[in-house]
């Protein structure tokens, strides 16, 4: 065989798979990056400090709006015992979950902030019984909340009505479908229109071993549903995302999708006809992302995981320990911890990824959200299995 037909065909074999090799060569390499013994600890707050650390607990998601002035926080004590991402279904009814509203322009540095459980009516009993609340999203312009629950009887998206002093939502709308399967973020686009990540083609609790190997495997499974409230408009938009986690609108015509197990996120077009996703760039990072949020300036911020294993530990065992104070269980204070990962990204294309905070172990861990306002000075991160959230100063 002469020598450029082998070169041509090494060339070949190289294209087809190295996608392939780099999605599954760079996790391998974050895995002894991020090893808690190596990572560096990085701190580029001004002040941060753990607040509400005796009222809420493990809040996945957290929506800002910034003119109005507040947060949503999305909790659920009940995760230690049914999570349906990362496969633990003990009890989905002993411990449920609820949304947390907190207006923040008064607050002072000094005083603790002033928590609202959300009153959700018009759920009805049933509903508030198996509550597990993921992903959020809110349109300001019609001061629509939407909520991804993962409820024993199936996931579901619940739309709320919020009130103008945020401390009641009244629930419009609840919606599930078939390509809804596996829901963990959404996005409104317009007053109507959403999209949804669906994080596994298999859903663990009905495949476990397909759904393992489908997270381990960085296996194409994932991806964005398009859903139009309106006409009901159902449809995939964009597909082959290995755990399709965070969404977030970056503008009129363009979207941010995460991807966790390929730790990357990409920009994709939206088609003004078709509503169909077209990538357009995808930027790798040094941990696993959860959320996408953006701020005031345009800035990407991302929140997620910097290690694994620590992650699947604490998911894996947090619901032996007495939380509560009520003497069953374990020392709260011998838990397992998982460290933190939170940053930003500009927005340009030549732009780097800048690093806000990693590390936390015994702080702060397993970040999964991030909002800040530019113009107060103030943010916030919420953690998946942590005491309360991360309030800084920018």
């Amino acid at each position: 065989m002469a020598t450029w037909t082998r070169r041509a065909i090494l060339a070949l074999i190289l294209a087809l798979i190295g996608p392939f090799l780099v999605d599954h060569l760079y996790p391998a390499y974050l895995m002894i990056r991020n090893h808690p013994a190596l990572i560096k600890n990085v701190n580029n707050f001004s002040a941060h400090k753990i607040a509400l650390e005796n009222e809420i607990r493990n809040c996945e998601d957290v929506i800002m709006d910034e003119k109005a002035g507040f947060v949503i926080f999305s909790c659920d004590a009940g995760r230690d015992k049914w999570n349906t991402v990362m496969g633990t279904f003990i009890n989905p009814t002993e411990t449920v979950g609820a949304l947390y509203s907190l207006k923040y322009p008064s607050l002072t540095w000094s005083s603790e902030p002033k928590l609202h459980k959300l009153q959700l009516d018009g759920l009805t009993p049933t509903q508030l019984q198996n509550l597990h609340p993921l992903g959020l999203g809110y349109n300001a312009k019609t001061n629509t909340l939407y909520m991804i629950n993962h409820a024993q009887s199936g996931p579901t998206i619940e739309t709320f009505r919020l009130n103008e002093d945020t401390t009641t939502a009244t629930h419009l709308q609840t919606i599930s479908h078939p390509l809804l399967h596996t829901p963990n973020s959404l996005s409104p686009i317009s007053n109507h229109e959403l999209l949804i990540t669906n994080d596994h083609k298999h859903e663990i609790r009905d495949h476990k071993v397909k759904a393992t190997l489908e997270t381990y495997l960085a296996y194409p499974g994932g991806n964005v549903i398009y859903l139009n409230l309106l006409t009901n408009e159902t449809k995939i938009v964009a597909d082959g995302i290995p755990f399709a986690n965070g969404i977030v609108k970056l503008n009129s015509t363009h979207v941010a999708v995460a991807s966790t197990t390929t730790p990357s996120f990409s920009i994709y077009a939206i088609n003004a006809t078709t509503h169909a996703l077209e990538r357009s760039l995808k930027v790798s990072v040094p941990f696993w992302i959860d959320n996408l949020k953006t701020d005031a300036s345009g800035a990407l911020l991302i929140a997620g995981h910097a290690w694994v294993p620590a992650l699947t530990k604490v998911s894996k065992t947090n619901h032996l320990y007495d939380h509560d104070g009520t003497g069953k269980g374990l020392p709260v204070e011998g838990r397992p911890r998982a460290m933190s990962f939170v940053a930003e990204w500009d927005g340009n294309r030549e732009g780097t990824v800048r690093e806000l905070y990693v590390g936390g172990l015994g702080e702060f861990g397993t970040s999964t959200s991030v909002v800040r306002d530019l113009g107060r000075g103030v943010g916030f991160v919420a953690g998946l299995y942590e005491r309360g959230v991360l309030m800084f100063k920018v």
